[in-house]
């Protein structure tokens, strides 16, 4: 993967795509935010010359049947190459056209990894335009079937070419901004305690999380701050590079069901859970899933807490309530009291396991209660 950073580095396209030997090329992108980030105006600049299609028929959260039109619709027209440019949502449906492209009828065995993707060696040039997901340093896809998630993985999804460019991120809204914020912030804490992490992973997750936390009031708050854009975009790049070595763990798994049950945008979703899973994870005679052992995870929140700022006789409950009110992010749950315990036993139970199994800690039923009451 190459990666060009900094502000107006969309310019390099034009240099990236003549290195691709790129003729027809799929623009991946979302159905507004393609026009008010920005990037329609400045790739318009660049373009002339190329046969290029747009591919904006799809909504978030990537749908198994939008991506099979996607990979027909690159088939038709013969495409060799795609810009994915937009956010999570949009990388993802880009990652899942070329993951479908050689064998469309077979996308659900794809999904269920019945079958190995064949790489169409159709490069992808990822052009974020939330400071968030880090999707276009990873090697996997969200993509649901139903109301099912599935994550696709493949070295051949890792987009080849990288261009952080702060300008795109501005004009979101603060809400999605805060979002944004959240799942890099929510993906360098869970990178750093998974018992998938390195020495590696955790040195680029922690600067990830410092930087997050540096920047992120400046970037929510203050609309024209392209630094804050800029910096925030770098750090939810990082966030990803080290999700994609070691996957994301508790709070990403019971997001999903936050937003496909109660149409929870992702990043606040998985801040729903995140502070009690940070309170219990800090606490010592949890039943253990790394075999680094208990002192070694105590160690690990040790370290995040004191780049968080958290003293260790804080209760992270009450810190992050602060934190989220600094952004006017609310993460009350008790709106679950008026709901039936059938409904609040789905909740519970509409996890991705393959990320659950990634926590350093096995959770009791007691405990799992006490997340969610």
């Amino acid at each position: 993967m190459k990666l060009y950073s900094g502000l107006g580095s969309i310019k390099k396209i034009i240099g990236i795509l003549n290195e691709c030997n790129a003729t027809k090329v799929l623009i991946v992108c979302g159905k507004k935010s393609f026009t008010e980030s920005g990037a329609k105006n400045k790739l318009e600049n660049y373009l002339e010359g190329f046969d290029v299609k747009f591919f904006s028929d799809f909504n978030v959260n990537p749908k198994i049947d939008d991506a099979i039109k996607g990979a027909k619709f690159a088939k038709i027209n013969k495409i060799d190459s795609i810009i994915s440019i937009g956010g999570g949502s949009v990388i993802d449906m880009a990652k899942l056209i070329k993951a479908f492209y050689a064998n469309i009828d077979l996308a659900k065995k794809i999904i269920t990894s019945k079958i190995h993707i064949s790489d169409p060696d159709i490069p992808i040039i990822c052009v974020p335009t939330t400071a968030g997901s880090g999707s276009e340093s990873t090697h996997f896809a969200v993509v649901y079937v139903g109301d099912k998630k599935y994550s696709l993985a493949n070295n051949c999804l890792l987009s080849d070419y990288v261009i952080l460019d702060g300008n795109f991120p501005l004009s979101a809204s603060r809400y999605l901004k805060a979002c944004n914020v959240l799942d890099a912030i929510s993906q360098a804490i869970e990178s750093t305690w998974s018992v998938n992490s390195t020495p590696h992973s955790q040195n680029i997750s922690l600067k990830a999380l410092k930087d997050c936390m540096s920047n992120y009031e400046s970037f929510v708050n203050k609309k024209s701050s392209k630094q804050a854009s800029q910096l925030m975009l770098e750090a939810s790049n990082l966030a990803g590079q080290a999700i994609n070595i070691t996957k994301t763990t508790s709070a990403h798994a019971w997001s999903y069901g936050f937003t496909s049950k109660l149409n929870i945008p992702h990043g606040h979703a998985v801040w729903m859970t995140l502070p009690r899973i940070f309170k219990i994870h800090s606490l010592k005679g949890n039943r253990i899933n790394d075999p680094r052992g208990e002192d070694y995870i105590l160690r690990t929140m040790t370290r995040l807490k004191k780049i968080l700022n958290m003293s260790q006789t804080d209760d992270p409950e009450k810190y992050f309530q602060k934190f989220l009110q600094s952004m006017e992010i609310s993460n009350d749950i008790n709106f679950l009291r008026g709901m039936n315990n059938k409904f609040k036993n789905e909740l519970k139970t509409s996890v991705n396991l393959e990320r659950m199994a990634n926590n350093p800690i096995e959770f009791s039923q007691e405990q799992i209660d006490e997340i969610f009451n």
